[in-house]
C-alpha cells in the first residue's frame, strides 16, 4: 500500500468535499436573501416583517453560513483547518434554526389549522422548505463530528432561540409589534398567564436541544459516507 498516494486521495476527496458545500452554501445565502427581499416587497409590512421566527431565522442563517463559506475558503487556499469546534457550533446552531423553521411550516399546513402558510410561494418554498433542507443535510455530511455532545454543548444550539427571544421581546416592550400583531400565543405578555409564557419558552428550547443532540447524533453517524462512497468509486 502506497501511503503518499493513500493520504493524496484522501486530502483530494477531502477539498472536493469542502468545495461542494461551498457551492451549496452559496446557494443557501442567494436563496435566503431573495427570500428576505421578496416577502419584504410582497407582505409590505416594514419592520414587522421580522416579528417571525422563520425570518429571523433565515437571516441567522444567511449570517452563520456566509461567515462559514468564508472559513472554508480560508481553510482551502492556506491548507490550515480552523478552530473545528467553533465552526461546528456556529452550523449546529444554524442547523437547529432551520429545524424549528421546517417544524413550524410541517405544523402549520395540519388540517386543523385555520390559516397554512403559501409554502408553494417562492419565498416560502425557499425559506420554509428548501433551505433548511440543505442546511440539515449540509451540516450532516459535510462538518467534522466531536462526538457525542455533553449536555452544556448541546446548548450552542439554542443560540437562535436565545437571540430571536432577545429581538422579539425588544420589539414588543418597546411597542414596534401592537398586540395584535404579536406573532406567538406565548408572546403576549399582557393578557396571557405567567405559566403559560414560561412554558411555551421551555417547550421551545426543549424542540431546540432535542434538535440539536438529533443533528449531532446523525452527523456522527453519516459524516463518513462521502469518504467511503468515493473510495469505493476510486476502487
Amino acid at each position: 500500500m502506497n501511503i503518499d498516494q493513500v493520504i493524496a486521495d484522501f486530502d483530494s476527496r477531502y477539498r472536493t468535499k469542502k468545495i461542494l458545500n461551498i457551492a451549496i452554501s452559496v446557494l443557501i445565502v442567494l436563496c435566503g436573501i431573495f427570500s428576505i427581499y421578496f416577502i419584504f416587497k410582497y407582505d409590505k409590512e416594514g419592520l414587522l416583517t421580522f416579528r417571525w421566527m422563520t425570518v429571523d431565522g433565515t437571516i441567522f442563517t444567511i449570517v452563520l453560513t456566509t461567515l462559514f463559506i468564508i472559513i472554508n475558503i480560508i481553510e482551502i487556499t492556506s491548507k490550515t483547518e480552523l478552530t473545528r469546534s467553533l465552526v461546528y457550533f456556529i452550523r449546529l446552531s444554524s442547523s437547529v434554526a432551520e429545524s424549528l423553521i421546517l417544524i413550524v411550516v410541517l405544523l402549520s399546513q395540519l388540517p386543523f389549522f385555520s390559516q397554512h402558510m403559501h409554502i408553494l410561494r417562492i419565498d416560502m418554498f425557499f425559506m420554509h422548505f428548501l433551505i433548511p433542507l440543505l442546511t440539515i443535510f449540509s451540516f450532516v455530511l459535510n462538518d467534522s463530528p466531536l462526538g457525542r455532545l455533553k449536555f452544556r454543548q448541546l446548548w450552542h444550539g439554542t443560540a437562535f432561540v436565545t437571540v430571536y427571544t432577545a429581538i422579539i421581546i425588544a420589539l414588543i416592550q418597546g411597542n414596534v409589534i401592537a398586540s395584535d400583531k404579536i406573532p406567538y400565543f406565548f408572546l403576549d405578555f399582557d393578557n396571557m398567564p405567567v405559566s403559560m409564557i414560561i412554558l411555551g419558552f421551555i417547550f421551545i428550547y426543549a424542540i431546540s436541544l432535542g434538535m440539536a443532540k438529533l443533528l449531532a447524533f446523525l452527523n456522527r453517524r453519516y459524516y463518513w459516507m462521502w469518504f467511503r462512497l468515493t473510495s469505493k468509486k476510486a476502487e
